[in-house]
């Protein structure tokens, strides 16, 4: 695994190994949202009470996002790192439907999980360990946008985006798995 620094990309040590989950996606895989290309160079892999998923970090016209997957559903979103949130914003007081201001908006809770990083692999923006846990909460407003916000650090991640479907991407150079067939122009080579 390896992290990207300012300056260059370091190789920071070993992880557990990832847990086969059917994931079509790879890295090296390429695609496109909003007309932005995108490659996915590096992933995380959570796991929580019902299953795993996958946060592959992408590069996406030379900046930096996520790509969340979990059971075929996909979470476009990027870091916000001047997110105004309330400064008593705590995980253990929230619950699914609460309301949840993000720079002014209004967002309501959707889902909360405590997970735990299973593995990771390729190129990521910071170091992390095997079993390190995150408290996280994914929240959405009536016109589509999603948010989560990650609890794991002092000063809480909040991570903006929206919700797409698999053929919103425009993927190539995915695997096929478990009956699902990637077309000829779609698998990696």
């Amino acid at each position: 695994m390896s992290v990207q620094t300012e300056d260059a990309l370091k190789e920071v040590g070993k992880t557990a190994a990832l847990v086969e989950d059917g994931s079509p996606l790879q890295l090296g895989a390429t695609g496109a949202i909003d007309g932005k290309t995108f490659k996915i160079v590096g992933r995380i892999q959570y796991q929580f009470g019902l299953g795993f998923w996958n946060e592959w970090y992408i590069s996406i016209d030379g900046d930096d996002a996520w790509l969340g997957e979990a059971s075929g559903l996909y979470f476009y979103t990027r870091i916000k790192k001047d997110a105004q949130i309330p400064e008593n914003l705590e995980f253990a007081n929230l619950y699914a439907g609460a309301p949840v201001t993000i720079d002014g908006k209004e967002f309501f809770v959707k889902d909360m999980q405590t997970s735990k990083v299973v593995s990771g692999e390729g190129e990521l923006p910071f170091p992390f360990e095997t079993a390190y846990e995150a408290p996280v909460v994914d929240l959405v407003r009536h016109d589509g946008t999603f948010a989560t916000i990650d609890f794991s650090e002092d000063k809480p991640l909040v991570f903006t985006g929206r919700a797409l479907l698999f053929s919103d991407l425009h993927l190539t150079r995915i695997r096929s798995v478990y009956g699902f067939k990637a077309s000829a122009a779609e698998v990696a080579v």
